[in-house]
């Protein structure tokens, strides 16, 4: 192995994979290095990522707009991608986003505004259609809505495997010529025509520029000067094991569900999907994100370690009873995951200083992660921007020293 690289990409998940192909094939030698996936979490130590997981959705049905245009630039290379390394990432669904047929106001009315939404989609040139609640029963006779609810269908979205996806980009990138090491980046410094970059084994490697892709955890790592502005928190994803692909008849859902004026639930309930363990199950995540702020890798470490709170259970299962009313469900599991936010509410791709590059979408990184790998690798080999989107669009924003999620949380109550 070279121990000079022209770029080295720090975390290899869903956007660091996609940079290291982009790098990979505009001929840039390039090393990735991340941490393989670990075998579970009751002994975890340091951070964590966010794609351990079998199901996402690959749709436009998003705001901002400019999230379902990055979206819809990665999906427009994935039968590429596919055809490239034989690796299956994706499977048809509809995409399908219920919600009160009255926004309501608060941090979920953008997300769950159906004119909105129809009007981004529109945009894009791409076909939805509007349900009012009668159609909306009609064409999902299996489903039991909260009554005075509404939606917005896309028919022809994907379920993104977000594992799958970093495999397919990974063997694109190595097999373009790009190195992978698993192992954990714990230093970066400045040296003579670049950077020197050092992992928790003790190996170290030289780069003329380093691009770190290091997630919801960007802010724990240690390698930036400075905290970005990117409340970062824990988040729980419920399965719930059913019979197989065929238990229960259902799309891909957003559902917001409100009953009485109070939310009842806000997030996903997904189709059933293979897991590693060979069990199917339906996934539901939304609960309660704000209620676990991370900010060191201390407290990620411990959150993971608690895989999840319970709490959500209970939550995750009165709304798959109240949508299949009758039904018999397996046991339900929590998981833990990791999700950020950013003010802008896209992702960050910029400079830090002149050999670093910053690229971080911590929420819903995996459909668009191919097009944001794109950027990066471009303004990490160019040194400027050259896309027709202003780079003002994606620039970062930095925190104050001293900065924290849990602060940022309490200044919102």
């Amino acid at each position: 192995m070279q121990d000079r690289y022209d770029v080295i990409v720090v975390g290899a998940g869903p956007i660091g994979s996609a940079t290291a192909r982009h790098l990979a094939d505009g001929g840039h030698s390039t090393l990735v290095v991340g941490p393989a996936e670990p075998a579970g979490f009751a002994d975890h130590r340091g951070v964590w990522a966010g794609h351990y997981d079998e199901g996402r959705l690959a749709h436009v049905l998003e705001v901002p707009l400019m999230t379902s245009m990055l979206a819809m630039r990665s999906i427009r290379r994935f039968p590429e991608l596919r055809e490239r390394t034989g690796v299956e990432f994706t499977v048809p669904t509809h995409s399908l986003s219920v919600m009160p047929r009255e926004t309501p106001g608060g941090s979920s009315s953008d997300w769950f505004d159906r004119d909105l939404l129809a009007r981004n989609a529109r945009d894009l040139g791409v076909e939805v259609d509007e349900l009012d609640e009668d159609a909306l029963c009609a064409a999902y006779p299996a489903l039991s809505f909260e009554p005075g609810h509404v939606a917005l269908v896309q028919r022809d979205a994907f379920i993104l495997n977000p594992r799958r996806l970093v495999e397919a980009e990974l063997a694109a990138a190595t097999a373009a010529g790009a190195v992978l090491v698993r192992d954990e980046v714990v230093r970066t410094g400045k040296t003579d025509g670049g950077v020197l970059v050092t992992a928790a084994s003790g190996a170290s490697w030289r780069a003329g520029q380093v691009v770190l892709a290091t997630g919801a955890a960007s802010n724990a790592t240690g390698l930036l000067p400075r905290p970005l502005l990117m409340p970062s928190f824990g988040a729980t994803v419920v399965l719930v094991e059913v019979d197989g692909p065929d238990a229960v008849d259902m799309p891909a859902v957003m559902y917001l569900k409100y009953r009485d004026g109070r939310s009842l639930f806000g997030g996903i309930v997904m189709s059933p999907r293979p897991y590693p363990d060979g069990r199917w199950y339906v996934k539901l995540a939304g609960g309660s994100l704000l209620a676990n702020p991370l900010d060191t890798a201390e407290e990620i470490a411990a959150w993971v370690r608690t895989g999840g709170r319970r709490e959500d259970v209970d939550e995750a299962l009165a709304v798959l009873h109240d949508l299949l009313p009758g039904r018999e469900f397996g046991p339900a599991r929590t998981r833990p995951c990791m999700v950020s936010a950013t003010p802008t509410e896209r992702p960050y791709i910029d400079r830090v200083d002149e050999t670093a590059v910053i690229a971080v979408e911590g929420e819903r990184g995996a459909m668009a992660a191919d097009e944001i790998g794109r950027l990066t690798a471009e303004l990490a080999v160019h040194g400027r921007w050259r896309d027709t989107i202003p780079h003002e669009v994606f620039q970062a924003r930095w925190a104050e020293p001293g900065w924290t999620t849990a602060g940022w949380l309490a200044a919102r109550r």
